[in-house]
């Protein structure tokens, strides 16, 4: 036997440790004298713990046979999240035109602002056929732009088209939309809701004062009001997430809002249906106008989500503090596409409207071309830190995206999760939280 090259103990007491492995996701809390075992175990030596711990031991992954790859594991998790042929992913963007001038949006400011047509849309049915015929069983798409809700009637043509030739198909089907939020209302929620959209993501950056001048009207007059109002009409009809892009000049303003926000009334009422969230502001472009003085450091940021969720919990908004296994993502899977107005594909949303990081179109056959083989490709097999880390089970090499661009532009490519910078406070209140409940 063997110790897992990927466990993590944290003294919770004087006798007590939380033990916990990336590898199996498994969490045990063990005696001083057992972690010491487990940490002094050599390859071909028998553990000895008593039969059932360990049992319970390998289960969890601390122990393992010596021939056991734990990195081979995660190459085939990898290969399978990437090469999964069941599944179908579309991030939709129906135009890139907006109506807000965000100072940190990704997008490139072209007039390319068009609004996706029949032939496009004729095209996704198209498109979407062909991979229905091969034998995926699930479709999931997201609204995106631009702003979407500029035009609810591309939205709901497609939709119905898509929830159709599903049905006709046996092909289930779901939906997603991300928007500023200026232009929802009670009408155009139930429609969304018709058309299978679960839920909307709607980004609020603070307050009034810091919101409107991180996410203005083009015309300069501020957003905050009119934002407020729909998401207040609507939350008991779709599925809110707010989210609020941090960075040097709002972070500190960020959990007073939420703190302000939980005491209106109509917060209340649909607490069950509105979850809270932070996005990390970056140069993901350069279109983005933020400096680097203003962008948080990755461990700045980490730590500011921590406290996020410390204030969740204290307000019963849910304790989420436990590593998730990372699944991928648009870029690094193989079925999955970012589809532009004019139906030209990307494999990244923060390529969408940057012609030079096309990599098809759903009028022709997919060809697996520079661009997509470096997005399937460029992970952390590349990278000899990350072979060698500990977090790589929770964490898969982090950004593909950053990772392509640093490699074509020679900058730093590592983007490490944030399990890195918190986990053990993380799984330590973690621990808290469940004796309390119990």
């Amino acid at each position: 036997m063997k110790q897992s090259k990927y466990n993590f103990f944290f003294q919770v007491n004087e006798t007590e440790y939380i033990a916990f492995n990336a590898l199996k996701n498994g969490l045990a809390i063990i005696d001083g004298n057992i972690v010491a075992k487990v940490k002094g175990l050599e390859p071909g030596q028998a553990f000895e713990a008593g039969d059932q711990l360990s049992t319970e031991l390998r289960k969890g992954g601390f122990v393992c046979e010596d021939e056991f790859d734990e990195y081979g594991l995660l190459l085939i998790r990898r290969s399978m999240q990437q090469y999964s042929s069941g599944n179908l992913s579309m991030v939709i963007a129906p135009t890139l035109a907006c109506n807000l001038s965000c100072k940190y949006c990704f997008e490139k400011k072209s007039d390319h602002k068009g609004i996706m047509d029949e032939k496009v849309m004729e095209g996704i049915i198209s498109f979407t056929k062909r991979y229905i015929d091969s034998g995926i069983k699930k479709i999931d798409v997201t609204w995106f732009g631009g702003e979407p809700l500029l035009v609810p009637g591309v939205i709901e043509r497609l939709s119905e088209k898509l929830i159709s030739l599903c049905e006709e198909n046996k092909v289930n089907y779901s939906s997603y939309i991300i928007t500023n939020g200026t232009m929802l209302s009670p009408e155009i929620a139930g429609n969304l809701k018709k058309w299978k959209v679960r839920g909307a993501q709607i980004t609020i950056d603070g307050d009034e004062a810091v919101h409107n001048q991180r996410r203005p009207f083009k015309n300069g007059q501020g957003s905050f009001d009119q934002i407020i109002k729909n998401v207040e009409s609507t939350a008991g009809v779709l599925a809110i997430s707010i989210r609020v892009n941090v960075d040097n000049t709002n972070m500190n303003k960020a959990l007073v809002f939420f703190d302000d926000l939980k005491r209106k009334e109509w917060f209340k009422d649909h607490i069950d249906t509105i979850s809270l969230h932070y996005g990390y502001v970056r140069n993901y472009t350069d279109s983005c106008r933020c400096s680097k003085e203003e962008i948080l450091k990755p461990g700045d940021f980490w730590h500011n989500e921590l406290e996020l969720h410390r204030f969740l919990s204290k307000n019963n908004r849910g304790f989420n503090l436990y590593p998730v296994l990372p699944y991928g993502c648009t870029a690094t899977s193989i079925n999955a596409y970012v589809v532009g107005p004019e139906g030209e594909l990307y494999k990244c949303w923060n390529n969408l409207g940057e012609f030079e990081n096309i990599v098809g179109s759903i009028f022709k056959p997919i060809e697996l071309n520079s661009r997509y083989i470096m997005y399937l490709t460029e992970n952390f097999e590349r990278d000899s830190d990350c072979k060698e880390c500990k977090f790589l089970p929770i964490c898969m090499g982090g950004c593909a995206d950053i990772r392509v661009k640093a490699k074509l532009n020679n900058n730093d490519s590592r983007d490490c999760a944030g399990w890195k910078y918190y986990i053990e406070d993380a799984l330590k209140e973690f621990y808290l939280e469940k004796i309390k409940k119990d």
